[in-house]
């Protein structure tokens, strides 16, 4: 059931966001609120990725992982605490969907890699 290892990876890469969004918020961890929702964010993702990893390829879901990460705190950064973007940072973010984008293909068909066996 490798749907069920991509859902698990959808939820943890949410947590880790929401960990690293409330540890930004946190102000060197002074505000406790945001420091528990930091803590949890990060326990739940780390959870999630653990079964993630028990169905999905390491790589494969290493990228998406850190990728798409990337992604959604540059948008949460943006959005909740006004950082900037421009098209330098538009265009590292289109980059970096589209090498996720190849290594899930690249897996998906079966293609060889190189590593040991």
């Amino acid at each position: 059931m490798m749907w069920i290892g991509y859902l698990a990876l959808a939820f943890a890469i949410v947590f880790e966001n929401m960990g690293t969004t409330a540890l930004k918020g946190s102000e060197g961890l002074k505000k406790r609120g945001l420091v528990v929702v930091s803590v949890v964010g990060y326990v739940l993702s780390f959870v999630l990725m653990g079964e993630a990893l028990a169905r999905l390829p390491l790589g494969l879901t290493y990228a998406i992982w850190s990728g798409l990460g990337v992604v959604l705190v540059t948008v949460l950064g943006v959005v909740i605490y006004g950082e900037n973007f421009n098209r330098r940072i538009a265009l590292g973010l289109i980059l970096i969907i589209a090498g996720i984008l190849l290594t899930n293909l690249s897996v998906e068909s079966g293609s060889p890699g190189v590593g040991l066996k």
